[in-house]
Order: structure tokens, then C-alpha cells, then sequence
């Protein structure tokens, strides 16, 4: 079977040809029964004569003559009825665009709704023939086989397409039957009951009071009169006051989930076993606060101690720096030049990542001053390119900014937001495929810029997103390239600290970074000063006054 012909159209097609070729045989076969069964067709005759004395009788005997020309009939009638019913069970839940089976709208109907009306028709019909009643004699049984054998065939078909396409999806036969969900639920009940059970077993050092005070309801509602009224009443109060503490612990519970250890609940009128569960959330929520205290603390303490090590190490590196450079100036040759370079190196080096650990401590505690201001992101992006042009040749790089033609303005610190440029395009120098591009792309969604960079990793990017943007983690595992590994960090820390977000995306050697702020309107143009023609002349410099005037504005300031 071809795709093609599992279209609508030849779906419909061999379905009408289907239930035409199974009525036809059906009937043609009652037609040779009757014919080679002369004893009954002339009992049939008479009786229609008998009941119905004008009806004329002329057609039933030009098929009694056509008896010969019925078995030919028949016999195409049942192939063509065969090759329909073949091709609706291979075609059964096929369609054209897909080779999985997929259920149409008659499969979701429940398939115990087919067999409730089949089954009943079906049954009727062969009562009719089994009773013996004549169907030619009698016009309404005649009716009801002929309409009945139309509907029955009709749904028949629906009846066995649709038992195909369930079997064909496996558990999709019994699932939507309405039997099936009956027996799912009485299930799902047994189980919730035995469930039940089982846990109230568990629990018994709770549940045997509730038990107890259920046998003492009992008993005085079986006793009846005013201690009913009055045990209702009492039991009004029970269930109002439960309800409450319910509700107050799902508070708690709700304001715990959400963050706030702050939280707490009165426990004071609560029953002893309610009162217990919120105590016990209280609990939770002072010991999340201590945990929380505690690693805010040590925090604290890590970032201190990186800067206070920082600036011990800094002070005697600026002294071993400033020797190198005094050696250098000795004009050593050999190896001693060769020495005084790697101690130049390697010193700068140390002195840079001093310097990073310095702002990344001060960077992720919020220990720099932000001034926001409305900054024009593609000038400030030009910059940072222009100051890295030299680098960027250096490495065989061209960086292309695109989108920067339209000023578009955010709310940033340009110093800090330099510096976020500058780590970047730092590690596009240091890790890029050389004789490639780095794109910039500014844009602005709706309240948003976004500023994206792109470039071209010069080795494999085996590590997430995520894990790149913490401290001391590098591009290249094998650390072969300068770096502190705190740039991607601080940039993450310097872009938060003026509210905007920071996120890296990977996608094979692709690397890209998306710094977003935002966006604000362009900063108003500063006035302009009033021509002296123009300028009144109460509102003259004090040095173009004359003295009398000046010595009058003099007194007025005193």
C-alpha cells in the first residue's frame, strides 16, 4: 500500500462500496433462499393477496423469475465487499502525512457505545427470521430488516475500523471503553480505602483518640434528645476551630515555600497535635535562618580574606616589579635577558590577577559606586573595539558591530559597563579561532537593549554555560592561555550590580554572550545660552554691572 491510498477520499470510496456490496449480497442471498424455496414464495404470494387484496403482486414474480441471474450477483457482490473490508483494515489509522498509527474522532468514542447499539439491532433482526414471521407478508417487519440491515451495516463497518485501529495502538483497545473507566475507578476507590487502612494502622497513636471520640458521638446520638442538639453544637465549634488552624499551617507552610523565614505561627490555641506540626515549621524556618546567616557569614569572611591576601600579595609584587624594571635597564645579555623577561612576565601576570581577584570580591559584595546614566550602548561598544584594535589584530580578528548606526540609549554605568566590554572582547582575544569574526549586536527589545557578542571558540566548548561564569574557570582546560579565569564572573557581577542581566549560550564551538539593560530615552540636549543682545538686563553678569548696581546686588546677598 502506497501513502496515496490512505487518503480520505478512498477511505469514503471503499466504505460506500462496502456497505453497498454487503447490502446487496445480503439481500440477494434472501432472494435465492426465497427463490429455490418455491413452497414458501407462493405462501408468501398468498398471504399478500390475503391481506392486502389490491396490491399488485407482478414485481415479486419478475424476481421469482430472475432467480437464475441472483447466484452471479451475489458472488460479485461478495468480492467487492471482501477487497473494501481488506483495504479498510490496512488502512485502518493510517494517514497520508505520517507512518504512525493515529486515532481519529470515531476511535475516541467509548467502544462499548458501538457494540450497545449493534448488538440490539442485530439481535432483532434475527428474531424476525428465527420466529418464522414472514417479512413479505408483513410490511412493517419488511421495513425494519431493510432499514435495519442499512444501519447495521453502516455501524458493523464503524464498529470493526475502529477495533482494528484500537488493536493496532495497543492498550488504546480497552482504555476507552466505558467498562474500563468503571473498573479504574472502583479500583482507584478499593485501593484509597485499603490506603486508608493502612495508614490509620500506622498512625495509630493518633488515630485510636478519633476513633474513641467517634464512639462517643455515636453513642449520643443514639441516645438522642437535648445532649444531641447540644453535642452538634459543640462539634460546629471543633470543626470551625480546626478549619482555622488548618488554615493558619497552610499559611505557614505556604510562607516558608516562598522564602520567608521571617515567618512565624501562633501556636498558643491550637490542638496539641496541630500545635506540634507548627511548631515544628517554626523550627524549620529558624533553622533555614541560622543556615542562611551562617553562609552569608562565611561568605563574607571568603570574600575579606581574598581581599586582604590580595593586598598583601600586592604590596611586594609592586617591589619586584619595580626591580625587573631596574634590571632591564642594566642592558644584561644571554641568558640572564632571557631570566629578567620570564620574571617581567610572570610578575605582570600575578599583578593582574590580584588585580581581578580585588574587583571580583568587590564586584560580587556590591562594593562599587554604580552612577546610572541614559549611554548611547553602540558608541560605548565602538570604544571598547577601538581600544581593543591592536589586540584584535594581534590575534587575526575583525569584529563587525551591527545595529550600532541607531543610537539606542540605556541606563548604565559607562565605566562599569566599559569593563564588561573590555572582559569580553579580552576573551575573544584569548580564545578565539584566529582569522574569524567577532559580531557585536545591539538591538532593542521592547524595554530592553540587548548587546549579544559572538565568536568562533578556537578549542572544543566541553563545559555548560553555567559553569563557565563562575570564578576560576576557564575556556581552555588545559590553561595554557593568560587568564585569571574571573573575567566571564566579574562581568556576571559588574552587569548585576546595574540591574541588567548577564547570560552565555553554547552551541558547538559558538560562543555567545547577551548583556541586556534597560533601555531609556536619550539624555535632554543642555540649553542653550541667551545672545547678550538678547539678555534682559536685570539678568547681566555682576562684571558688566555697573557699580552702583553691583554694590545694591552686593548688600541685597549680605
Amino acid at each position: 500500500m502506497t501513502k496515496l491510498s490512505y487518503t480520505l477520499g478512498m477511505k469514503v470510496f471503499a466504505c460506500f462500496i462496502a456497505v453497498l456490496s454487503g447490502i446487496t449480497a445480503f439481500f440477494d442471498g434472501i432472494g435465492i433462499f426465497l427463490a429455490n424455496s418455491y413452497d414458501f414464495y407462493s405462501s408468501s404470494l398468498a398471504e399478500l393477496k390475503l391481506a392486502h387484496p389490491y396490491l399488485d403482486t407482478g414485481m415479486l414474480t419478475k424476481l421469482y423469475g430472475m432467480r437464475g441471474s441472483l447466484l452471479p450477483i451475489l458472488v460479485i457482490s461478495l468480492l467487492l465487499f471482501a477487497i473494501s473490508v481488506i483495504y479498510l483494515l490496512c488502512a485502518a489509522g493510517h494517514r497520508p502525512d505520517t507512518d504512525e498509527i493515529v486515532p481519529n474522532l470515531q476511535d475516541k468514542i467509548p467502544l462499548d457505545l458501538y457494540f450497545a447499539i449493534v448488538c440490539p439491532i442485530l439481535l432483532a433482526i434475527l428474531f424476525l427470521i428465527l420466529e418464522g414471521r414472514n417479512p413479505l407478508a408483513d410490511t412493517g417487519a419488511l421495513s425494519f430488516v431493510v432499514i435495519g440491515s442499512i444501519i447495521l451495516a453502516i455501524l458493523g463497518l464503524a464498529t470493526l475500523l475502529t477495533c482494528v485501529t484500537r488493536l493496532k495502538l495497543g492498550r488504546y483497545f480497552y482504555q476507552h471503553t466505558i467498562a474500563y473507566q468503571v473498573i479504574r475507578f472502583c479500583w482507584k476507590m478499593l485501593a484509597a480505602v485499603c490506603s486508608t487502612i493502612a495508614d490509620a494502622v500506622k498512625s495509630i497513636s493518633t488515630t485510636w483518640k478519633i476513633a474513641v471520640a467517634w464512639l462517643v458521638i455515636s453513642a449520643f446520638y443514639t441516645m438522642g434528645g437535648f445532649g444531641a442538639i447540644v453535642l452538634s453544637f459543640a462539634l460546629l465549634l471543633v470543626f470551625c476551630s480546626m478549619a482555622s488552624q488548618m488554615q493558619e499551617l497552610k499559611n505557614g507552610g505556604e510562607a516558608l515555600a516562598k522564602g520567608n523565614l521571617n515567618y512565624k505561627i501562633n501556636t498558643q490555641r491550637m490542638f496539641p497535635l496541630f500545635r506540634a506540626h507548627g511548631k515544628n515549621l517554626n523550627s524549620i524556618s529558624k533553622g533555614f535562618s541560622i543556615a542562611l546567616e551562617q553562609k552569608m557569614k562565611s561568605e563574607h569572611l571568603k570574600t575579606e580574606l581574598i581581599t586582604n591576601v590580595s593586598h598583601d600579595i600586592k604590596t611586594p609584587l609592586t617591589s619586584i616589579i619595580n626591580y625587573v624594571d631596574l634590571l632591564k635597564k642594566e642592558n644584561l645579555d644571554g641568558q640572564a635577558a632571557e631570566y629578567i623577561e620570564v620574571l617581567d612576565r610572570q610578575s605582570r601576570r600575578l599583578k593582574k590577577l590580584t588585580e581581578d581577584l580585588v574587583e571580583a570580591s568587590k564586584a560580587s559584595t556590591g562594593n562599587l559606586k554604580v552612577q546610572l546614566a541614559p549611554t548611547d550602548m553602540g558608541e560605548l561598544a565602538a570604544q571598547a573595539v577601538a581600544e581593543y584594535e591592536e589586540k584584535l589584530e594581534n590575534a587575526h580578528l575583525e569584529a563587525v558591530i551591527n545595529g550600532g548606526d541607531t543610537p539606542l540609549f540605556a541606563m548604565v554605568d559607562g565605566n562599569l559597563t566599559w569593563r564588561v566590554l573590555s572582559n569580553l572582547l579580552s576573551n575573544a582575544c584569548k580564545y578565539s579561532q584566529p582569522y574569524t569574526r567577532v559580531y557585536i549586536d545591539i538591538k532593542k527589545e521592547k524595554d530592553t537593549v540587548i548587546l549579544s557578542m559572538k565568536n568562533i571558540s578556537r578549542d572544543a566548548l566541553n563545559i555548560p554555560a553555567e559553569e563557565l561564569m563562575e570564578r576560576f574557570v576557564r575556556g581552555d582546560s588545559s590553561r595554557h592561555t593568560e587568564g585569571s579565569g574571573l573575567g566571564l564572573n566579574i562581568a556576571q557581577s559588574l552587569v548585576g550590580l546595574q540591574k541588567g542581566t548577564f547570560s552565555l549560550e553554547i552551541e558547538g564551538d559558538l560562543f555567545k554572550a547577551f548583556v541586556a539593560f534597560p533601555a531609556t530615552e536619550p539624555p535632554a540636549p543642555p540649553a542653550e545660552e541667551m545672545p547678550e543682545e538678547e539678555m534682559p538686563t536685570d539678568a547681566l553678569p555682576m562684571e558688566d554691572m555697573p557699580i552702583e548696581e553691583m554694590q545694591e546686588e552686593t548688600e541685597k546677598g549680605e
